[in-house]
């Protein structure tokens, strides 16, 4: 795992940071870096290609600045500062950034707390102006009531990372690896008691001592003009008061006397998980980058030991990770897997040991390593593709590596790493030494833990304990006294002059002799290549009887090759730094590549013997098809999984193959064999129905070079197009419940089929929801969440495919609010026609139209295009023809577009949660027939 978050190196000098040729192999970094007299520091990454602007600030504050007792503040501050400030109304941000066609977050880790915007680039002032009122001019606006609902949402995000298997392997970790008041015992998001006992006098505390600007980066990338913007700078956060920068926090790596042990009966899953963590090292310690890639070799591929021995040999666990999770004060080495279904933990520890004994004996191969430098270089040109990755990266390399570009000079500390440099941290903090043991077992299972394992204290609410802190409705605010300053901050600035127009990329065509087409788009912003070669139609092709072997196949074109073995095959992909994989979704099946423009030719090579000359080995087919039936019985657990599957044999009928997932069912996948996998590549692979989609910095010429030999050697072959149909019948219920005990969030959806991409009506359909649940800027959002604190977050959307297509409205909300909550949705939904307005479909078509204009800033989103235009058969100018479509659309025609498509009376209703408690206030809303039923649809 890459370090987290690492030491501040605190700077206070202008500089001005790398700057590489653009067409080169190395990544673009350059920056100017400054502080302002009141100790902020400012990084500006200016780059003219990007039609958007990204800021982020970093806050050098995390939870490991908490103190016992009142846990999670870092987080909870996160979510207060999007509330309101002095200038802002309450929840101003969530609406104005949806406005200006933007997108935004925030996230808090152990060590610190950051903020980010993407917008186009004439909204820069905007948020510069918004960025600095919830930094200088916040904290008179925090009352009661905001901080009450605060208190309720935070309280339904833990709930949410808790109500699904395995969700406390993390809180287990921390809390028992780290001694009692250590800043890493307690976890981020904190416990409930100590919230809900959060008062306005602690929130004002923590404000005053850590969100200053002294403790602070802030950094704008993208196209923006350098002297202006530093003028803007200084006018809104130039004159935000200076206060004490905080002490950084010391360094308080761990030690383990002896082993722990510790068990933990989850109901939610349904197969035992060992958890093993070594005490390690924190952030930027030397021996951190050893660290790094000994977990990379002990159990990073297929020719790993532990893979070799726990997944291959003893055919115990599906897989198995490692990972070295370095924080800014302390570290730690992390193995763990989760087994098959009764598998013993001691039979897991006993293949773990036999591993180590393995690497010991055969040591560090250099080309292993040096196959692991690539991956890592590969890895830091993908962090730094977007304009908000940079963004991101530079403010949080600047408060905790010192340097803004402290990501490209680390590539320098893992190419030094030397085989004796991993054998020796292997010593130092692996071999022989204590660890803290974690067994996490099904509810009535712990015969299958550890042996000496002591069960684990937690503090879980039930669904008695639950209680809302806030009153539902919207918050009634306080009057407070507004800080003075130089200029009116009331007033919002308006857009700059540059704003971006939408400008489609050249897009060029070829087709080979073999009937395979090609399409592309140059770029040449970072050496890196995206391609991928869409090879049929994925679930569409599959039978009921025989669902998910459309994806067992894809995943067999993964595990080798003719020539290469699945481990010389990763190597092989390794080596290049590269990712290749086959994958089948509902109506694709697909190879994806990336890899550094100097190695692409390696790679297309191996695409090329991985289409054409499979292994078909028996043993690796087992290993796939076990993985495939552990994956189908974890999330047989996972509550929203569950009313997903349920959803869609409602809407499409439980005969067409569409009321599967591609994984299928542990009993169709159960009876697949390695001649149906055998069977299915003949019969539906083809280059007469391949299309391949390239971004990169190759000429048309180059890559259909490249595929030369692809269409010499891949000879075509005549392919059926599958025939989908589905029930037209309407669902014998209105709602169903699936009964999941002690749930302590209830899953709800609502939907009803809907039209495929290639409609007329889909792109009028997607404009009329995004006022619906596109986004935190929508109805529901704004309802569920900011106004009744019921849910972390409410959305709908369409789902448009070919034949997959639906619309769905979705949350997880808390349990004992899950009448109240479902009586929301039902009228959210039913009188959203009459409510949508002149003022809705404005509002909708400036957001909209803001956000084209920088939608296809990154080669990701350009591959996209390429890849919608293939399978769907789309135009190459299809997004100015969605452009006309939102520029012309009428109140009328949205109107239309809502009753014929959004309409409550015809939707299917799946819940899941407890019965026990929830049942009956369901029922008592009077929806329509209420079916009882269990995980697997099954009538109770």
């Amino acid at each position: 795992m890459r370090k987290q978050l690492m030491i501040p190196l605190l700077m206070t000098t202008v500089m001005a940071g790398m700057s590489s040729c653009k067409n080169g192999d190395a990544a673009s970094l350059k920056y100017e870096k400054y502080k302002l007299d009141n100790g902020l520091e400012v990084v500006l990454h200016e780059d003219k290609s990007d039609p958007v602007v990204s800021v982020a600030i970093q806050y050098h504050v995390g939870s490991n600045r908490e103190k016992p007792g009142k846990t999670g503040f870092a987080h909870f501050f996160e979510h207060m500062l999007f509330q309101r400030s002095e200038n802002l109304p309450r929840n101003a941000f969530f609406q104005k950034i949806d406005a200006m066609g933007g997108s935004f977050n925030g996230g808090t880790s152990n060590d610190g707390t950051v903020y980010f915007e993407t917008v186009p680039r004439d909204a820069l002032e905007k948020v510069l102006w918004m960025e600095s009122d919830r930094m200088g001019y916040f904290i008179n606006t925090v009352t009661e009531g905001g901080l009450k609902r605060e208190i309720d949402v935070v309280s339904n995000e833990k709930r949410q990372g808790e109500n699904v298997p395995y969700g406390l392997a993390f809180d287990l970790v921390f809390k028992n690896l780290f001694p009692e008041g250590h800043p890493y015992s307690w976890t981020v998001i904190g416990e409930i008691p100590d919230l809900r006992s959060a008062t306005v006098e602690d929130v004002k505390e923590f404000y005053n001592k850590y969100y200053t600007t002294s403790n602070a980066t802030l950094v704008v990338a993208g196209d923006f003009d350098v002297a202006k913007t530093k003028g803007l700078i200084q006018k809104y956060f130039g004159e935000i008061p200076a206060r004490p920068k905080p002490e950084a926090p010391v360094v308080q790596n761990v030690t383990l006397d002896s082993t722990k042990r510790i068990s933990y009966e989850d109901a939610f899953c349904n197969a035992p998980m060992i958890v093993m963590t070594y005490p390690a090292v924190e952030a930027y310690n030397e021996d951190g980058y050893a660290l790094d890639f000994l977990c990379n070799l002990l159990a990073g591929d297929k020719k790993s030991p532990m893979y070799k021995v726990l997944v291959e040999e003893r055919k115990l666990v599906p897989s198995v990770d490692m990972f070295n999770y370095q924080l800014e004060i302390a570290g730690l080495a992390l193995l763990n897997a989760t087994t098959f279904p009764g598998v013993n933990l001691n039979d897991v520890y006993a293949g773990i040991e036999e591993a180590y004994a393995r690497f010991e004996k055969e040591g560090v191969d250099p080309k292993d390593l040096e196959r692991y430098k690539n991956i890592e270089e590969t890895r830091t040109y993908n962090r730094l593709v977007s304009t908000n990755g940079k963004a991101i990266a530079m403010a949080h390399d600047n408060v905790f590596g010192g340097s803004p570009d402290r990501t490209i000079h680390e590539l320098e500390k893992y190419k030094a790493v030397t085989p004796e440099d991993v054998m020796r941290v292997y010593n130092k903090y692996i071999k022989g030494k204590p660890y803290l043991g974690i067994s996490i077992v099904p509810k009535g299972q712990l015969d299958l833990a550890l042996t000496g394992s002591v069960p684990a204290v937690v503090n879980q609410e039930s669904i008695e304990d639950q209680q809302l802190n806030s009153q539902g409705g919207a918050i009634v605010d306080d009057p407070y006294e507004r800080t003075p300053s130089s200029f009116d901050r009331s007033v919002e600035p308006a857009l700059m002059s540059n704003t971006p127009e939408l400008k489609v990329p050249a897009v060029w065509n070829a087709t080979l002799g073999n009937g395979m087409t090609v399409k592309g788009i140059v770029y040449s912003e970072l050496p890196l290549v995206n391609f991928a070669i869409e090879l049929g139609n994925g679930m569409l092709s599959d039978t009921p009887a025989k669902a998910g072997l459309a994806k067992l196949t894809a995943n067999m074109l993964n595990e080798g090759t003719e020539y290469k073995t699945p481990a010389e095959l990763e190597e092989a992909i390794g080596t290049l730094g590269a990712r290749i994989s086959v994958q089948s979704g509902t109506e694709t099946m697909v190879v994806t590549g990336s890899c550094l423009k100097k190695n692409y030719p390696q790679a297309i090579a191996l695409v090329e013997e991985m289409l054409l000359h499979p292994r078909w080995d028996a043993q690796s087919f087992e290993v796939v098809k076990e993985r495939m039936l552990d994956n189908i019985r974890q999330n047989a657990a996972d509550p929203s999984l569950i009313g997903q599957q349920l959803f869609r044999k409602q809407v499409f009928g439980s005969e067409s193959i569409l009321s599967y997932t591609p994984d299928g069912t542990e009993q169709t996948v159960s009876g697949l064999t390695l001649d149906d996998a055998k069977a299915f590549y003949e019969a539906n692979l083809s280059p007469s129905v391949a299309k391949v989609s390239f971004v990169g910095g190759l000429s048309q010429q180059e890559v259909v070079s490249s595929l030369g030999s692809l269409e010499k050697n891949w000879k075509a072959k005549e392919v059926e197009t599958p025939q989908i149909v589905s029930a037209d019948v309407r669902p014998e219920a209105k709602v169903y419940f699936i009964d999941y005990p002690g749930a302590r969030q209830s899953y709800i959806m609502i939907g009803d089929k809907a039209m495929p991409v290639a409609s007329p009506e889909a792109y009028p359909a997607v404009v009329v929801n995004d006022k619906l649940g596109a986004s935190s800027g929508s109805l529901l959002f704004d309802i569920l969440r900011l106004k009744h604190g019921y849910t972390y977050g409410a959305y709908s959307s369409f789902t448009q495919g070919i034949y997959n297509n639906y619309f769905a409205a979705r949350s997880s909300v808390q349990a004992t609010v899950t009448k109240e909550s479902l009586a929301l949705f039902r009228d959210i939904l039913s009188g959203y026609g009459a409510e949508f307005s002149q003022e809705y479909l404005d509002q909708t078509r400036t957001a909209l139209l803001r956000t084209m204009n920088g939608s296809f800033e990154t080669p990701g989103a350009l591959l996209g295009l390429l890849r919608d235009i293939s399978i769907y058969g789309l135009s190459e100018d299809y997004p100015l023809q969605r452009e006309k479509v939102l520029k012309e659309m009428t109140l009328e025609q949205a109107k239309a577009v809502i009753a014929k498509n959004i309409d409550f009376g015809k939707m299917v209703v799946v819940v899941v949660g407890d019965a026990k408690s929830q049942l009956s206030g369901v029922k008592a809303l009077n929806l329509g027939k209420v079916q009882l039923v269990d995980r697997d649809g099954k009538p109770l």
